[in-house]
């Protein structure tokens, strides 16, 4: 099945259903066919290397859609990429990139811009009964997208048609079906966000979208959203807005669906008394898909859970010498599943995957996670968690965001380096107090940096070599 077959059937069985809903309007199923034929029907007659992949960097989500789906409807390959990763579509070996109106797109390639009359006209119904396209297709496309978890180096992870069609299996229609229409948070030139709105449109359901902040909000209270899909520092921001400014009663919304990064409980207390109080945990990656998911209700009692593992994916806890470790003891994260081999082409089943996290297992098959490899110091002798020294330094009266790194010292040890963003308001006397009292951070903090935002991903995840950058570069100016 291709993956644009699932909207052209409720293009016919639904016409009239919303398929997409923005600020600026709805797409209905009939008109969303209809525009990824009429551009699929453009990349057919225009785009003839199908030897290279096609970028899109669309910032309009319903817009990104059309073109993506059109071009792999054209059996073209993809690239998703957002504004951050144009610089690195060398590596990708992309020549063609697809803009819209209003964005100037980078010199050296040819660059199509969109059409918006797709949007507006196309073929008739009947036409999606037997699609005309279907003898122009040599192939099904794959998607490429950029991931780099908290690095900041991109990698390019590669979807095939046997990776969407193990994550439907998986997914198929079920996980929506209590629910109408599903807010998305992340844009969808992300892995997180093209896979969610993909499974939503598959569903038959109404995939919604806004940009971060009130109108977000004011989208979920007026069309009446009842499923939020968002990163924990995506959802929190939207907590802290209910918290100052908007008090939207979302009223519909039924369920907050967290994934990308870890959570403290404090934060999805948050998010629970300003936003909604089912909130539900996933534990999941670009390269291996879902691992673990539960409601939060049911592991909260947990200390650093984030889900019961799913059984169509395999986790172990090992050593730094990869030997298994008993339940219960901490070490670091592998993950074996269909979904990870697929997406990377690995024949042999036996392969691991290497999320790069720190934690443990439960009896109960819950999986726990205490930070991220590279984020577990060594102090003296003495393992530091950064996700602790964060926690701790965002719980301080007037700390607005806090990041963590480490770095060779003048004296030759890794120095603890501190990254704060204060509100105006901070006292400062009163913050040094509180970390010079602290019995387990008090001396933990080599250097602490007063900074305008902290560098992140698209879900939030703190990027630590773009931070570490920073911090060395303001140490050194500041000699």
């Amino acid at each position: 099945m291709h993956l644009v077959d699932m909207v052209y059937f409720w293009a016919r069985t639904t016409p009239r259903r919303a398929a997409l809903i923005q600020p600026n309007g709805i797409v209905t199923y009939l008109a969303l066919a209809q525009a990824i034929e009429a551009a699929a029907e453009y990349f057919a007659a225009n785009v003839l290397d199908r030897s290279k992949p096609v970028t899109v960097a669309i910032s309009t989500p319903s817009k990104m859609l059309v073109a993506s789906l059109g071009l792999l409807r054209a059996g073209h390959d993809v690239i998703m990429a957002g504004k951050m990763d144009l610089a690195y579509l060398p590596i990708a070996e992309s020549n063609t990139l697809v803009y819209e109106r209003g964005e100037a797109p980078p010199d050296g390639r040819t660059n199509i811009l969109f059409n918006e009359s797709w949007l507006t006209t196309g073929p008739n119904i009947s036409s999606l009964a037997r699609p005309p396209l279907r003898q122009l297709r040599t192939r099904n496309g794959n998607i490429f997208f950029f991931t780099s978890g908290t690095t900041g180096r991109p990698k390019r992870i590669v979807r095939t048609q046997a990776a969407w069609e193990q994550r439907i299996l998986f997914n198929g229609t079920s996980a929506f079906t209590d629910y109408e229409r599903a807010l998305i948070v992340t844009t969808p030139a992300s892995a997180f966000g093209f896979t969610r709105a993909y499974e939503v449109l598959y569903a038959g359901k109404t995939a919604c979208f806004a940009a971060v902040g009130q109108p977000l909000l004011w989208l979920a209270n007026t069309y009446g959203i009842d499923l939020l899909i968002a990163s924990p520092h995506q959802a929190l921001a939207l907590a802290e807005l209910q918290e100052k400014v908007t008090r939207y009663p979302l009223a519909a919304l039924r369920t907050v669906r967290l994934g990308g990064s870890v959570i403290s409980p404090d934060g999805i207390e948050r998010i629970r008394n300003q936003i909604c109080r089912n909130v539900v945990l996933a534990y999941s990656s670009t390269e291996a898909g879902i691992v673990a998911t539960a409601p939060y209700e049911m592991i909260a009692h947990i200390k650093g859970a984030v889900g019961f593992i799913i059984p169509e994916a395999e986790v172990e806890i090992v050593d730094a010498e990869d030997r298994v470790l008993p339940i219960g003891s901490e070490g670091f994260v592998r993950v074996r599943s269909r979904q990870f081999l697929l997406n990377f082409g690995i024949d042999d089943p036996k392969v691991w995957f290497y999320p790069g996290d720190f934690g443990w297992l439960t009896e109960e098959g819950v999986l726990c996670i205490a930070g991220r490899k590279g984020d577990v110091l060594n102090r003296g002798g003495a393992k530091l968690l950064v996700a602790d020294l964060e926690k701790f330094l965002l719980s301080c009266p007037g700390v607005m965001d806090a990041g963590v790194c480490s770095t060779m010292g003048a004296a030759g040890y890794e120095e603890i380096w501190v990254a704060l963003v204060f509100a105006p308001s901070i006292d400062m006397a009163v913050l040094r107090q509180q970390i010079e009292e602290s019995a387990q951070f008090g001396g933990s903090i080599d250097r602490l940096f007063v900074v305008e935002a902290i560098p992140r991903g698209q879900l939030g995840k703190i990027q630590r070599e773009q931070l570490k950058q920073m911090l060395q570069a303001i140490n050194d100016d500041s000699h």
